[in-house]
């Protein structure tokens, strides 16, 4: 069982031993403050209605993102059994995003079993709604050389055009700089591929908007500055307003004396 808002536990020196900050976040963000004991496991219970089952998968896959420890070791145990066994009741299909994203995060340029894994599970499934949850994982790996591939697989023709959207959506904050850098780099393939349609705002708003700096506002606003933006004006404006927001909120929070009593008021706030 995963436990969720427990209490810290107390070390030797009675110090409390505290979960890394964004998964503290999320916990307290979406789990009110009176089921600090609530448990959540990988088994569907008697009982469950399909918000619990959509609840699971979510938070699962939050977890998997957030680098939960016993999330990806019963992620990747469930992952290689279900590779095993494609019908295998271990892995259904609600939870199977976390599974992919926790091999995902568990992979780098030196271990690329549980990519090369994923692979094959994309190639091999024949549901357009399986290979779309694959490749919305693909691209969650902390490792900016993995991205880089992951996303030259994007514009191969194993990808449907319109399917790209999908594996954008998951790029990890990691490889955000790698991100940007191929979309300049590969630009005008892009928007020759995709300019006339509204697929071209996705590669703004799902790599664009990730950033969260003034000087990184500065460095888009100057790349499109000479080229062609008539049908992504609007996405970008509203990126770099994003960007922009952030960073205002970046120097706020660097202003704070206590983070995590922001964080905590920032939970609390209904």
């Amino acid at each position: 069982m995963i436990h969720l808002l427990q209490p810290p536990d107390k070390g030797n020196n009675d110090k409390e031993i505290k979960a890394p900050l964004p998964f503290r976040f999320f916990s307290i963000r979406i789990f009110p403050r009176e089921h600090y004991h609530w448990k959540l496991g990988w088994e569907s219970v008697s009982g469950d209605n399909h918000l619990s089952t959509l609840l699971r998968g979510e938070v699962l896959t939050a977890l998997a993102t957030f680098g939960h420890d016993k999330t990806h070791k019963e992620a990747m145990r469930r992952f290689y059994l279900f590779l095993g066994d494609r019908n295998t009741t271990l892995l259904p299909a609600d939870m199977r995003k976390a599974a992919y994203v926790a091999v995902m995060r568990n992979t780098s340029t030196m271990n690329r079993n549980g990519f090369e894994s994923l692979l094959n599970v994309y190639r091999e499934a024949d549901a357009v709604q399986e290979k779309t949850r694959v490749l919305g994982s693909m691209a969650s790996c902390p490792d900016p050389d993995i991205v880089l591939e992951v996303l030259n697989f994007f514009l191969s023709d194993e990808v449907r055009d319109q399917d790209i959207v999908y594996g954008l959506l998951g790029i990890s904050l990691e490889g955000r700089e790698t991100a940007w850098r191929w979309l300049k780099e590969n630009w005008d393939i892009i928007f020759h591929k995709w300019g006339s349609g509204i697929l071209l705002t996705h590669f703004i708003r799902d790599i664009v908007a990730l950033f969260c700096s003034n000087e990184k506002a500065d460095e888009v606003e100057e790349f499109f500055a000479s080229r062609d933006t008539t049908s992504i004006a609007m996405t970008l404006k509203h990126a770099l307003e994003q960007i922009r927001n952030k960073a205002r909120w970046v120097e706020n929070i660097k202003r704070e004396e206590s983070i995590e009593g922001l964080i905590k008021a920032l939970a609390c706030r209904e």
